[in-house]
């Protein structure tokens, strides 16, 4: 959930009475592009900044057209992820939070959310992080936990993105481990398609038993 720790409440929202050029000033002296537009506590509009420089400096915000058919906003029962995956997919750089009655509360900030997300739990906890590429219809995260545990590690947390110009997703798993020898045989075994890992400590003694056993071929 978005707790009072993730929301700014000290970004002043524009009233529909100001005009453009008390806008730009507003906007331009806290260095933001865009602001939430709210009337009598409610979420009437967006603007930014370069809506803004194009227009008349006494032209009144709520003349300016609507910032989108459908005003996009984040609730205080999002989760963060869900909140980050609304704010980049719309990329903007902050949106309005509004409660249960539609009462605004404040903005969250994208870059807010990225700073708290990547000093979660499972950011900061010491392990390695594998990425795996399959289809859609293949995931399965209680499969994958399955096989992850089966090898004596485990999940403490993902990410899922789209692979560009594919119907493949991508999941980055963080490990709470950097021995990755046996979590990577299994994957095999299961035929998960490993693309990347990071953080594997295990990886030079592969290598070593690996030369060993070449060393011994090459004698016999």
């Amino acid at each position: 959930m978005i707790s009072d720790r993730y929301i700014c409440y000290d970004v002043e929202p524009l009233s529909p009475a100001q005009t453009v050029a008390e806008a730009l000033l507003k906007m331009n002296t806290r260095h933001l592009d865009l602001l939430p537009v709210i009337h009598e506590e409610h979420l009437v509009n967006y603007v930014s900044v370069e809506t803004l420089e194009s227009m008349d400096g006494d032209v009144k915000i709520g003349e300016i057209s609507l910032f989108a058919p459908i005003l996009p906003f984040v609730t205080l029962n999002q989760h963060l992820l869900s909140a980050l995956t609304h704010l980049k997919t719309l990329n903007v750089s902050l949106m309005a939070v509004l409660d249960e009655s539609g009462i605004y509360q404040g903005v969250l900030k994208t870059k807010d959310v990225v700073k708290a997300l990547s000093l979660s739990l499972s950011i900061r906890n010491s392990g390695s992080v594998i990425v795996i590429r399959v289809k859609p219809r293949d995931y399965s995260l209680s499969e994958l936990s399955r096989v992850i545990e089966y090898s004596d590690a485990k999940i403490l947390g993902f990410f899922i993105f789209e692979v560009d110009d594919t119907d493949d997703l991508e999941i980055h798993l963080k490990l709470n481990t950097t021995m990755l020898k046996h979590v990577l045989a299994a994957l095999e075994r299961y035929d998960y398609k490993v693309v990347q890992y990071f953080n594997r400590e295990d990886l030079a003694d592969d290598i070593d038993q690996r030369y060993e056993n070449l060393m011994k071929f090459i004698d016999v």
